[in-house]
């Protein structure tokens, strides 16, 4: 019997309303049970889209994901037995009013409640731990997804300017399915390293939304080796207040940027990023990812 581990993803979705904040539950028929919005990841599918559309399809809302509020681990039933689930979750703000639901076959009814209600409306006292994580996550003032590049042809393949070289055939895939990525954290800016394969990486996305790339020289390779203090300043440009902003940068530059943002330093794959918040207390909370 299989005992590998039930990946799922879902968030709080939450609004003001008349000074109050309010989450979303629903109700299961299935379980007659009242819970939180999620469900479990398809093959091949980036855990923080998983997410968005789970949310999307129970209930009917659109949202941006926020900050990361944990994760749950518990087991599940299943062909007789038992096997491990792993559930993550995000804050998840409503984008504009609240859309008319129809009820489907996983959920029936949904429930705008505020915080003290929804914590004794909800069936799991795992979700309501989880519920508890919202109040120090909701008050976000800006968001950055910093990205390294996706797959880039070997530099040994190119005899043309570096500058121009471009991504492979595989990198030009992944940055499609970045689209859904950067879409699900609802990014509004695009910034790149002049360089083609970083503004490649994110050409699908901008094109989806109808943005204009903003290329920074100061943040590509040779532009950082000719003047490695020329980027400063960017850090305030790029947290922007109610802005989501994504940045391309290649793997020499990405530790020095990282620094200039305020973000920890680390190693960056082809195509992986990490998602950055910052909240209004003036903490910034962040997430790494693996390449979508």
């Amino acid at each position: 019997m299989s005992t590998a581990t039930v990946i799922a993803a879902g968030g709080v979705v939450w609004r003001e309303q008349r000074g109050e904040r309010q989450v979303l539950l629903v109700h299961r028929p299935r379980y007659d049970d009242w819970s939180l919005p999620k469900g479990k990841l398809v093959p091949d599918e980036h855990v923080l889209v998983a997410a968005h559309r789970e949310i999307e399809e129970e209930t009917g809302q659109r949202v941006t994901l926020g900050p990361s509020l944990g994760i749950q681990r518990y087991e599940v039933r299943k062909n007789g037995g038992s096997v491990p689930k792993m559930v993550h979750y995000w804050s998840a703000a409503i984008d504009g009013k609240a859309r008319e639901f129809e009820p489907n076959d996983e959920v029936d009814k949904l429930d705008w409640l505020g915080i003290d209600k929804a914590r004794s409306r909800l069936s799991y006292p795992r979700d309501v731990d989880i519920l508890d994580l919202l109040d120090g996550r909701a008050e976000v003032t800006s968001s950055l997804v910093l990205i390294r590049h996706a797959e880039a042809v070997k530099r040994k393949e190119w005899d043309r300017k570096d500058t121009d070289r471009p991504l492979t055939g595989e990198g030009e895939s992944t940055a499609e399915r970045l689209v859904a990525v950067l879409a699900a954290l609802g990014v509004d800016r695009v910034l790149s390293s002049d360089a083609e394969r970083c503004a490649a990486t994110v050409a699908p996305y901008a094109g989806a939304i109808g943005k204009k790339i903003h290329l920074h020289r100061e943040i590509s390779e040779r532009g950082y080796e000719a003047d490695p203090d020329a980027m400063r300043g960017l850090g305030d440009k790029a947290w922007r207040p109610g802005k989501v902003t994504a940045i391309c940068s290649h793997r020499p530059v990405l530790p020095a940027l990282a620094r200039e943002l305020s973000l920890p330093v680390g190693k960056y794959a082809p195509a992986a990023f990490v998602v950055a918040h910052r909240i209004a207390d003036g903490r910034i909370v962040h997430e790494r990812f693996g390449a979508p």
